[in-house]
């Protein structure tokens, strides 16, 4: 009894250590045009370790985030794991028509507003930048 419980254990550890490696997506050659590097107007979010992108619960936040991160046309990206710096990861992210790759900062423990760095869209999310207040829509209490 006590050899099947150490067997399942065994078998519990090595399926929850098993990743399948979805880290590093070909990048086709095509005669897209090619554009410079993300714009960082409006701040440097994502792109150093003073503003991390904050994805939170852990490698199924971060990789949820680069799963959803497109390029400004919607094209896939491609990834690489750097590996950790000041408590965060640091990934290396390029996309089709991309003319260098550039480095994203990811906060796998702490959670926050998600929005994409400059030059990237996240798929799915629509703009969450508040409307204009002739804009908002009028609220009736009743």
């Amino acid at each position: 009894m006590f050899a099947l419980r150490v067997a399942c254990a065994g078998l519990l550890f090595l399926t929850a250590c098993a990743s399948s490696n979805k880290s590093v997506a070909p990048v086709r050659e095509s005669r897209a045009p090619v554009h410079s590097a993300p714009v960082r107007e409006g701040g440097a979010y994502g792109f150093g370790p003073e503003d991390p992108v904050r994805v939170g619960w852990g490698n199924e936040g971060m990789m949820a985030f680069l799963e959803l991160l497109r390029g400004p046309e919607g094209q896939r990206v491609a990834w690489r794991r750097l590996g950790p710096s000041q408590g965060l990861e640091v990934f290396e992210v390029t996309y089709e028509g991309l003319a260098a790759p550039v480095q994203l900062y990811l906060d796998p423990l702490n959670s926050g507003a998600i929005r994409a760095p400059s030059g990237f869209n996240i798929e799915g999310l629509t703009s969450r930048e508040p409307l204009p207040p002739e804009e908002r829509p009028q609220v009736i209490e009743l």
